[in-house]
């Protein structure tokens, strides 16, 4: 475990997967990030990619040839090399290896970088092709904030804010919470919405393209906010786990750079939809942020 701190938040990261473990913010001792109970989830903040949520038959096609990936893809079960760290960042290097190749055939690095400045979290991700071929790929963030914060309140007392009025719609989902390529409305010139339970019994809610570059989680009840500013990516998508006996505890923002795999798609990975591609020898950035207050 890996800690890193600024003057008002300490922030940590696991090796297994690159993925933040907490957010703390050192004003008042409240810890924003989920904290994995395996009774909801056993995760915190994995890092999606190559693809988001899970392929359709957990199977998809690059060049005729079949091959399967578990949920969100390959760096979420790795131990990813540490290549720098000082006191208020972090970088990890995650290299495609000859066993990963087997469920991902490129060559292909991708370098997360943590780095905290006073109460903002700056994640940056670089994704590099080493292949002598265009590679394809999803990429995104997944951290999970505790709703509620305190033991007196209740997901109830939690809101989303997005930064402004939205016509979105979100994409239409099937029984079992697979993605249909329709889109369902759920905006109508307004920016936010109270959270409930029941909103996410299909799994999560996917915001096409929204025109916010920023969403927020605030709350009734006290007077701190989660502010996830995920400018330059397609989508945003909000989840939790929906477990019918119990009461609804943290939510994931997700930004996303194209989305989970359609219910019944079949064929090659890089004709779906909203895949990203990256020629021989290229790079491309992504950043988000988290602010806390």
């Amino acid at each position: 475990m890996l800690k890193i701190e600024s003057n008002k938040l300490t922030v940590c990261i696991d090796e297994l997967g690159a993925q933040m473990s907490s957010i703390y913010l050192k004003e008042d001792g409240t810890e924003f990030l989920w904290q994995k109970d395996p009774d909801y989830w056993k995760s915190s903040a994995p890092v999606p990619f190559p693809i988001i949520g899970k392929l359709n038959n957990m199977e998809t096609l690059f060049d005729g040839e079949k091959y399967s990936m578990k949920s969100n893809g390959i760096i979420r079960y790795e131990i990813i090399p540490v290549v720098e760290k000082q006191d208020s960042f972090v970088e990890f290097l995650f290299t495609n290896t000859e066993d990963a190749k087997k469920m991902y055939p490129f060559d292909c690095r991708v370098k997360i970088r943590y780095e905290l400045i006073d109460n903002k979290l700056i994640v940056t991700t670089h994704i590099m092709n080493d292949d002598n071929k265009t590679m394809y790929f999803n990429y995104a963030g997944h951290p999970g904030f505790r709703t509620p914060l305190y033991d007196n309140e209740t997901c109830n007392d939690y809101y989303i804010e997005f930064e402004k009025n939205e016509r979105v719609g979100v994409f239409a989902l099937s029984d079992s919470g697979q993605l249909l390529p329709e889109t369902v409305p759920f905006f109508e010139n307004e920016n936010k919405f109270f959270i409930r339970k029941d909103l996410f019994m299909k799994e999560a809610l996917g915001f096409r393209h929204p025109v916010s570059n920023s969403v927020s989680i605030k709350s009734i009840t006290n007077s701190h906010e989660v502010k996830l500013n995920f400018e330059g990516f397609d989508n945003l998508a909000i989840w939790s786990p929906y477990v019918q006996d119990k009461d609804l505890k943290f939510v994931c923002l997700e930004p996303w750079v194209g989305h989970s795999d359609y219910m019944g798609n079949v064929g090659e990975f890089k004709n779906r939809d909203e895949v990203a591609s990256l020629e021989a020898g290229q790079c491309k950035e992504y950043t988000y942020t988290i602010e806390i207050k």
